[in-house]
């Protein structure tokens, strides 16, 4: 189905198992799955030379201002994977920078646009929903903020 990230090869969508107990960061993360999944759509229907930079763009803003705040979320609850995730923050961060350098160099090229939702795909799996949901259980033994 166009539109969605694929777990598993079945469409990702949102679901309250991957909440943290944090309403902003959850809706932040709404938000990535929704992202993700217009681009797809927009790939599938042949409209990805006219927005994958803006993609690029607003994924570097987006998750700079999202790892922020959900880092400082993990110190807050002292978090047990929070030296983790804020690797993978740094992680993804370079590797996005890697695309936009790409794309900066040779512009847009359909298969670094599959590439990149490829990578999108593994980060909604592995990192949300396998590393920032157990930011619930810190926030259970803390308090809501």
């Amino acid at each position: 189905m166009p539109g969605h990230p694929v777990y598993g090869g079945f469409p990702m969508e949102w679901s309250n198992d991957f909440a943290t107990g944090i309403e902003r960061i959850d809706e932040q993360h709404r938000m990535l799955f929704r992202m993700v999944g217009d681009f797809r759509l927009a790939l599938d229907e042949e409209r990805g030379e006219r927005t994958y930079g803006l993609l690029l763009g607003l994924l570097t803003d987006y998750a700079r201002a999202h790892f922020e705040f959900e880092e400082q979320c993990m110190e807050k609850y002292r978090c047990p994977v929070a030296g983790q995730n804020r690797e993978a923050h740094e992680w993804f961060m370079r590797m996005l920078s890697r695309f936009r350098e790409r794309h900066d160099h040779a512009g847009y090229r359909a298969a670094d646009a599959r590439e990149l939702m490829d990578a999108l795909d593994r980060w909604l799996r592995t990192h949300i929903c396998g590393l920032d949901v157990q930011l619930r259980s810190a926030v259970e033994a803390g308090g809501a903020p």
